[in-house]
């Protein structure tokens, strides 16, 4: 991104929203004679995993992007069901506070947790980029889903089985997500489709623990950790919920 990294929370345009138009056209993680086909439970727990994201209530993630000069590293909380996140951003030396949603982006100067006193209130909101920062924070809240997906037809999509691996002390199941699907017309999937630059890995009950996810051809993937903490949403940059109306 070189020094798009320090512009990256600050200027307007517009991208998907679905994690699958985000990632659309990069490479996956993994070698291939390490895939192969899920299983039924397994699809079936990967079809559940952002619903579980969901109902586990406002989750705490660690999110980095890493790019030629520095990595950004944003801790925040996410509310699926409000389609809010709001958190403390690290880029370049520099430290702030970042809100996002669906229509955009909100920064603000400051350090320190969002919620704590004195926290920041000059919030200076945009609309979204193509810049791979703004891609990540949007696939963080796609992250999350208020119904499971179906599982039959989840595993015709392709996903694959990536192997096992141990994170903060626990075994989690590696799974690349669904392939995502040919674009334009007259365009057709070909014989050896590639395998999804999304990696979710699930653990035994089916939480998920963290999500790898190639935004641009080449590039190290962005890393999302659900630190497993829950948190209420701090107040953010969005309007006040309207008190209750008088008599």
């Amino acid at each position: 991104m070189g020094h798009t990294v320090r512009r990256a929370l600050r200027h307007g345009g517009s991208a998907a929203l679905l994690a699958a138009a985000l990632l659309m056209g990069t490479t996956a993680c993994g070698t291939p004679d390490e895939h192969r086909p899920l299983t039924p439970d397994e699809a079936q727990r990967l079809a559940l995993a952002r619903l579980s994201v969901y109902e586990r209530g406002p989750a705490s993630v660690r999110l980095r992007v890493p790019a030629a000069d520095t990595d950004v590293g944003v801790d925040a909380v996410v509310d699926y069901a409000a389609h809010r996140a709001l958190g403390s951003y690290r880029a370049l030396g520099r430290e702030g506070r970042v809100a996002w949603d669906a229509a955009g982006v909100s920064v603000a100067p400051g350090h320190g947790h969002p919620g704590g006193r004195g926290a920041a209130t000059r919030w200076s909101t945009r609309a979204y980029t193509r810049d791979p920062v703004d891609r990540a924070l949007r696939l963080v809240l796609a992250l999350g889903s208020d119904r499971p997906e179906n599982a039959q037809l989840l595993a015709q999509s392709g996903p694959r089985w990536l192997g096992e691996r141990r994170l903060r002390g626990h075994t989690y199941t590696l799974f690349a997500g669904p392939r995502p699907a040919p674009h334009g017309p007259g365009r057709t999937a070909p014989s050896e489709p590639p395998v999804s630059p999304v990696t979710y890995w699930i653990d035994e009950t089916g939480a998920l623990g963290r999500v790898e996810a190639v935004l641009t051809s080449g590039a190290d993937p962005v890393t999302v950790d659900f630190t497993g903490r829950r948190s209420p949403l701090p107040p953010g940059p969005w309007p006040a919920p309207a008190g209750p109306a008088r008599p």
